[in-house]
């Protein structure tokens, strides 16, 4: 992407100040917050104690499934996929083996969990925050949560049914439940004050959006105050600062750069008809398949100019972010947390392979589709 970027302004496709304007501010300080704390979190060994408590809990398969679905996904609608993905995946390696289930199937079902379940939210994912910066009169977590929350406790409930064959009965950890030993000096108190401000500030958007009060504290900024705290009170903060995804924040930056350069040449515009912008099926199909080729983020960036014009319908931007979300259960290369947990599978010893992940998320995403599809088609915009 970053090489991509360059070439565009070597050979004068953009400007170097036009580069710089399409850099969305936004997006780049939410991903640096939500980062963070992501660091933080894993810094606290919160996330060793959610699993811990889920080998605890988990008295069969099926129980097994249920929990890392729900609490996967759950996590991944507050903290992001990416950043779930990142900490989440040895961990759940890790669960697989002391309770004797199959390693591939319990990282598919990380894919899919996080994945799924940050479709609700305006900072599951990064498409999904790019999609609501760019419709500003909307409240987006109201409109996220109204819109998509059910369809998307029913796509959970999807993964369970196609993914419960690779869940049988679980063994006794000989080992025990308890995932690695915590640090005295850690602190998980700063990281609790993060996930407070994050919830107020989707609080303060919810009641601007049902009371119409005009004005709604930026996403970006609830991600940067919750980033405070775990800053400010940690004693290695800039360990801390290192270890933060700057791969990701880089490929943002000449995302950015390259897909202006790319829609200032109106070539894909000229891939969906007319009527595309106002066609939830249709905006859904393109969601799942450009993402496959491009990815999603960048396909949500080169096409929201042309979908997410003035006026669109609220079912419109629904269907662009869950489409372009889900794509990422249809192969590996549909979203980038598919890949970073299909990474680290691999430097443990365990094999993904295309072949594997696509026999269940084909279905998986098809009727998730499914459900999306008739869901937004069903209810009035007004009503969203």
């Amino acid at each position: 992407m970053l090489a991509g970027a360059v070439l565009t302004l070597i050979t004068g496709q953009i400007s170097p100040y036009d580069a710089i304007l399409a850099i969305n501010p936004g997006v780049m300080l939410f991903l640096f917050g939500m980062f963070i704390v992501g660091e933080g979190v894993k810094n606290s060994g919160l996330l060793e104690d959610c699993i811990t408590w889920i080998c605890r809990h988990a008295s069969s398969g099926t129980m097994l499934l249920v929990l890392i679905i729900g609490t996967m996904g759950l996590l991944s609608a507050v903290l992001m996929n990416d950043t779930i993905a990142i900490i989440g995946a040895p961990l759940i390696l890790i669960l697989a083996g002391r309770l004797g289930v199959s390693k591939p199937g319990a990282m598919i079902a990380l894919c899919f969990s996080v994945t799924t379940g940050s479709v609700f939210s305006p900072i599951g994912n990064p498409q999904n925050y790019l999609i609501a910066s760019y419709v500003p009169d909307l409240s987006p977590y109201l409109l996220f949560f109204s819109g998509l929350f059910i369809p998307t406790l029913l796509s959970l409930g999807v993964i369970f049914l196609f993914l419960r064959p690779l869940f049988r009965e679980v063994s006794n950890p000989a080992e025990g439940c308890r995932f690695g030993e915590i640090s005295p000096d850690t602190k998980p108190w700063p990281v609790y004050l993060s996930f407070l401000c994050i919830f107020t500030g989707i609080g303060l958007q919810i009641i601007s959006g049902l009371f119409q009060m005009g004005w709604a504290v930026p996403i970006e900024w609830i991600a940067i105050t919750a980033a405070i705290p775990v800053l400010v009170f940690s004693k290695e903060r800039i360990r801390l600062l290192r270890n933060i995804d700057w791969h990701t924040l880089i490929f943002f930056a000449a995302m950015f750069v390259l897909m202006q350069s790319v829609y200032n040449t109106g070539f894909f515009q000229g891939l969906i008809p007319e009527t595309g912008g106002t066609d939830i099926l249709l905006v859904l199909v393109a969601g799942i398949l450009f993402s496959q080729v491009i990815s999603n983020v960048p396909f949500v960036a080169l096409f929201q100019p042309l979908l997410l014009s003035s006026g669109v319908s609220p079912s419109i931007v629904l269907a662009l972010a869950s489409g372009s979300t889900i794509a990422g259960n249809l192969t590996i290369l549909g979203a980038a947390s598919n890949v970073i947990i299909v990474q680290q599978a691999e430097r443990q010893g365990v094999h993904i392979s295309m072949r594997l992940f696509c026999r269940y998320g084909i279905p998986v995403t098809f009727f998730q589709m499914c459900i999306y599809a008739v869901f937004l088609m069903a209810i009035p915009y007004e009503s969203i």
